[in-house]
């Protein structure tokens, strides 16, 4: 299996700022976009529970394109802004472990 890397973030948001963070993470997505080598895509989940919690993630081709994403200057500045607007935020990098393409059911259960 080719070797796989994702970013992966935990935002606990300000109480209150949660658009404003919305639109900082969209200005970081524009701002990986502009990179010469950028993220396949990138995706940002809130929770319906705890309105002030998102997490994004996204896959890259290579781990140097998220090193020199790293090392980019107006993309360190964009997530400087974003994480200015969160009591907490974890970043971490990762490799796919394991993956299906099984059929899922669209029945959502929560328990």
């Amino acid at each position: 299996m080719e070797e796989k890397y994702y970013i992966h973030a935990m935002w606990r948001v300000q109480p209150g700022r949660e658009e404003e963070f919305i639109a900082a993470w969209q200005e970081l997505s524009n701002a990986f976009s502009s990179l010469e080598k950028k993220p396949l895509w990138g995706s940002l989940l809130q929770s319906l529970t705890e309105p002030t919690l998102f997490f994004s993630f996204g896959p890259w081709q290579r781990l140097p394109d998220i090193e020199a994403m790293r090392a980019n200057p107006e993309a360190q500045a964009v997530l400087s802004k974003v994480r200015a607007l969160c009591q907490e935020a974890t970043l971490g990098v990762y490799r796919l472990a394991a993956s299906s393409d099984a059929p899922v059911s669209t029945e959502l259960r929560l328990g």
